[in-house]
C-alpha cells in the first residue's frame, strides 16, 4: 500500500467514524422517553440518562411538583458529592484540573418541553467549563 493509498483509507475511515458519532449523538439525544400508566393516572418523562424531567399525577399536581423539586435537589446534591469525592481523590492536584462544575437543574414543570428531543444538547458542556 502506498502512502497516498494509506492516507486515503485513513481519511475514509475517519469520515465514517465522524458520521457514526454524529448519528450516535442524534440517537442518544432522542433516547429520553415519556411513559404513562395504563389508567393514565401517572406520567413520567425521563432524559436519556434516566434523570426525571417531568411527573404528572392525575388529581395531585402539587405532589408531582414537590417530587420534581425534591428530585432536582437530590440530583444536585449527588453531583456535588461526586465532585467533592473527586477533589478528595485528586488531593493537591485538584487545582491543576478543571473542576469548575455546573450542575444543570431541570426547568420548572410549566417550562418543560413535551418531547425530550425538542432540545439539542450537542453543544452544551455539562461537567466542564463552557469556554473550552
Amino acid at each position: 500500500m502506498t502512502p497516498d493509498e494509506w492516507l486515503a483509507d485513513f481519511e475514509a475511515k475517519t469520515a465514517e467514524l465522524q458520521r457514526n458519532a454524529a448519528a450516535f449523538r442524534r440517537n442518544l439525544e432522542s433516547a429520553g422517553t415519556t411513559v404513562t400508566t395504563e389508567d393514565k393516572s401517572v406520567t413520567v418523562t425521563v432524559a436519556p440518562n434516566g434523570a426525571l424531567l417531568d411527573l404528572k399525577i392525575e388529581g395531585n399536581t402539587e405532589l408531582a411538583t414537590r417530587i420534581l423539586a425534591l428530585t432536582r435537589t437530590a440530583r444536585e446534591q449527588a453531583a456535588t458529592n461526586v465532585l467533592d469525592e473527586f477533589r478528595h481523590v485528586t488531593g493537591s492536584h485538584a487545582n491543576e484540573l478543571d473542576t469548575d462544575v455546573s450542575v444543570p437543574g431541570s426547568p420548572a414543570p410549566e417550562q418543560q418541553k413535551t418531547k425530550p428531543e425538542d432540545e439539542d444538547f450537542a453543544e452544551k458542556a455539562v461537567y466542564r467549563k463552557e469556554s473550552w
